[in-house]
């Protein structure tokens, strides 16, 4: 599993379907993944740690393009983006 620095987060999408001759552009208004990994946060100028907001296994939305806006990383054989919490615009409730 890759292990992401500073306030970068591993996502896995819902869905990539793009093949290497196709590319489909995405008609959701924000992309959707479950989050894998998280990094400790970024500091701010006293050098405090900002702790992340979203947590593995949690679902959120993140950016609006599309899946071609982050590279798709092969990590174990699963198909991963790396993102930053800053593209992260909502996080899914559990009900």
């Amino acid at each position: 599993m890759i292990r992401p620095l500073r306030d970068h987060i591993v996502v896995e999408p819902a869905e990539i379907s793009l093949s290497q001759t196709i590319i489909a552009k995405n008609k959701e208004p924000f992309n959707r993944g479950v989050v894998l990994a998280v990094g400790p946060g970024l500091r701010d100028k006293k050098n405090r740690l900002l702790p992340m907001e979203c947590k593995p296994g949690q679902w959120v939305r993140y950016g609006n393009g599309t899946y071609l806006d982050w590279p798709v990383i092969d990590d174990d054989g699963r198909k991963v983006q790396m993102i930053r919490e800053a593209d992260i615009v909502g996080i899914e409730s559990d009900e």
